[in-house]
């Protein structure tokens, strides 16, 4: 069971620390009095997300950045007997199924454990890399809002079209959601070995599956 005074626990541990988010404010504050960013002049559609980048959003971008491709190096090193083992794994599998055409549905299904172990691992790294985007976004709304409050151009109550007028959200980049791509060996000019048999795992049956249709 899940107690409250645990959950509260996560949560005060999600919060950035105090002093990023007093120098947000301060660096909002100073922007804003010095009218940066400037304040786009009214239109008739609603500026959305997006339309703000600062020198402040951009060092916050890049720290994240950075700290989401050091999880990511660090992933691979860690892991890199089990990467190692699936691609010798990979070379087999293709090698029956397609050099051979003949179905090896056992060496197909200790290569899926293999790629299942790998793929829970990178669910963890992924989520680790989350973490560190929305404190990015964490820090860097706490900034825009003393922008917002201070901006010697921006009227109390803003007028309508600075109604969504934000930096954009950092999110994760695709690749952080097709972690396999991460498997693959590095363009040689062909197809890669470790891509087809995560294509034939992906579309064949493997031995468990077979017994268990039997």
């Amino acid at each position: 069971m899940i107690r409250t005074e645990n959950v509260n626990r996560v949560v005060r541990h999600a919060a950035p620390p105090r002093t990023a988010l007093w120098a947000a404010r301060i660096r909002g504050w100073r922007d804003g009095r010095r009218g940066l960013p400037h304040v786009p002049p009214p239109t008739d559609i609603p500026l959305g997300p997006g339309t703000v980048v600062t020198a402040f959003v951009r060092e916050q971008r890049a720290t994240a950045d950075r700290a989401v491709e050091q999880l990511r190096s660090r992933m691979l090193d860690r892991e890199r007997r089990l990467i190692t083992g699936i691609r010798y794994q990979a070379v087999h599998v293709v090698e029956q199924y397609d050099g051979r055409s003949r179905p090896a549905p056992a060496a197909l299904a200790r290569f899926g454990e293999r790629v299942g172990e790998w793929r829970a691992k990178a669910d963890v790294c992924r989520c680790r890399a989350v973490a560190v985007t929305e404190r990015a976004n964490q820090v860097i709304s706490c900034y825009w809002d003393a922008v917002r409050r201070y901006h010697r151009d921006v009227p109390d109550p803003a007028p309508a079209h600075l109604a969504h007028w934000a930096p954009a959200r950092l999110e994760l980049d695709v690749s952080w959601r097709e972690s396999d791509s991460w498997l693959v060996e590095p363009a040689t000019g062909r197809t890669s070995v470790t891509a087809r048999a995560l294509e034939i795992l992906d579309t064949r049956p493997t031995a468990g599956r077979t017994r268990g249709g039997r």
